[in-house]
């Protein structure tokens, strides 16, 4: 009995496939190939989301020789905030805006009023104005999930879920499309497209997309979530005071409120965010491009390391084991998604080892910064916290979160925590398990647990303090360079 999870990210997708203990029996993943993009604009084309999928998939079946007979359903996890328009006859119109696009009208009266809450909002009047020709002939608004929804059980089905429908027009009290948000924007109900709930089976794979994916006909497939939701219920995390960290192309911090939704006090980009399991909410804080940071400086100063290892990460994370904690006093601003990424404190005497380290120290940084903010607006005080991702496969990086954040840091047994979550969610809708508890007991294990060093979490203090008065002064002021 196995589930097959589509775990379709920013920069890539992963087809995996788990079975009922949560035990990972086979696995492919793609980067996707996006062209040269101008400053300010992130777009993709869904079918590379698609073309992913079926690489990927296929791959995975391969590499163990899977008897398709064995796969009981199809459940996903995506990124969120990216959003596109179709046609009457379910056609693409144009690329997709990713959450990282800046091309976004913001002044607009409404949008403030929710701390900029509503991230498809500014897009979708952005393309309004500036590409009316497109609006005009749309016939829906739709999101990743949505896309491969259609591609999965045909152009028939458009849906997507709370966790996606957020970003948009949802009412946050009855988790569906909101009359009035649409009249105020310009975005009318029936130009979203149908919301479901995630674990609830929302149709079957056609032979056509059965053929593609080297699979069988008429599979169940299950309503997924967004990726830091579904990580979430991967780690167990569903209950009030309970909280996780994932660290992959950003670093996002969550933490449950249960039934609660909580309003954000301040100018900091946290968001109340539903669960994907129904009547729960979250607080999400997120520092975009942490973990892409080290992958650009791997592929920009680190070319000789490619050459003669088989994984480059491993030689960076030997190097900046040579650094000392706080890299002799060099500290990375990492706002680098939105062109204000700086560097303090460099001198004659810093060298690549301290680059390396100072670059993981800024995720580390970010991630308590917000778990402090986070924990004063939800009224709790943490003592552990679940985290996943990218970097959690090397243990001294997962080190030096629990030395900066102070708290004892659990690691699962698999860190690609959405994935995982979404194969919950499949098992639990092909009622596998009859309780998301159950599913959990039986599929989510922790293997490693990081607690702090004293000695270098007294050294960390020091970068705590300057560390949020520094990304606040960055943020607020205009780039220096301007436009270069």
């Amino acid at each position: 009995m196995l589930l097959l999870v589509f775990d379709c990210g920013t920069t890539g997708t992963r087809s995996i496939l788990f079975d009922i203990n949560g035990k990972e029996v086979s696995r492919a993943y793609e980067e996707y190939q996006i062209p040269q993009q101008p400053v300010g604009i992130s777009e993709q084309n869904p079918i590379i989301w698609w073309n992913a999928i079926k690489n990927t998939c296929n791959q995975a079946i391969k590499n163990k020789n899977i008897n398709l007979d064995d796969i009981i359903g199809i459940s996903a996890a995506f990124h969120r905030a990216t959003t596109t328009l179709i046609d009457k006859n379910g056609d693409i119109l144009l690329d997709a805006l990713t959450w990282m696009d800046e091309r976004e009208s913001t002044s607009f009266e409404g949008f403030q009023e929710e701390g900029g809450l509503r991230r498809i909002i500014p897009k979708l009047i952005w393309i309004k104005r500036n590409r009316p020709e497109i609006f005009d002939n749309a016939s829906k608004i739709i999101f990743p999930d949505t896309y491969t929804y259609m591609k999965l059980c045909g152009k028939e089905l458009c849906a997507t879920d709370p966790t996606n429908g957020i970003y948009g027009i949802m009412n946050k009290e009855t988790l569906d499309w909101d009359e009035g948000l649409g009249e105020q924007f310009g975005l009318p109900v029936d130009l979203w497209p149908e919301l479901r709930n995630p674990g609830e089976i929302i149709g079957e794979l056609t032979s056509e997309a059965a053929k593609e994916l080297g699979l069988k006909a008429n599979i169940p497939i299950i309503q997924g979530g967004g990726d830091q939701q579904c990580a979430s219920l991967g780690m167990g995390v569903m209950d009030k005071g309970q909280a996780k960290v994932t660290t992959g192309t950003g670093t996002f911090v969550d933490v449950c409120t249960g039934d609660e939704i909580i309003q954000p006090v301040g100018d900091f980009p946290i968001f109340p965010l539903p669960h994907v399991i129904k009547g729960k909410w979250f607080l999400e804080g997120v520092m975009p491009g942490t973990g892409s940071m080290l992958q650009t400086y791997a592929r920009n100063f680190s070319q000789l390391q490619i050459k003669e290892s088989e994984n480059v990460y491993d030689v960076l994370t030997k190097e900046a084991e040579q650094a000392p904690p706080g890299s002799n006093g060099l500290l990375f601003v990492p706002l680098y998604i939105f062109r204000k990424g700086t560097i303090h404190g460099l001198g004659w005497h810093h060298n690549r080892t301290h680059f390396a380290r100072a670059i993981m120290e800024s995720a580390a940084l970010s991630a308590n910064m917000y778990l402090g903010l986070l924990e004063g607006m939800a009224k709790i005080k943490l003592t552990e916290l679940k985290s996943d991702g990218g970097a959690m496969n090397s243990d001294f990086w997962a080190q030096i979160f629990a030395d900066i954040i102070g708290k004892k840091i659990l690691v699962p047994e698999n860190r690609d925590g959405a994935a995982l979550g979404a194969a919950i969610l499949g098992f639990h809708g092909t009622k596998s398990y009859g309780s998301f508890d159950d599913a959990i007991e039986k599929m989510v294990r922790f293997e490693k647990e990081f607690n702090p060093i004293k000695a270098n979490s007294k050294i960390y203090k020091k970068l705590v303090r300057v560390f949020m008065p520094l990304v606040l002064k960055t943020d607020e002021e205009k780039r220096v360079t301007k436009d270069l």
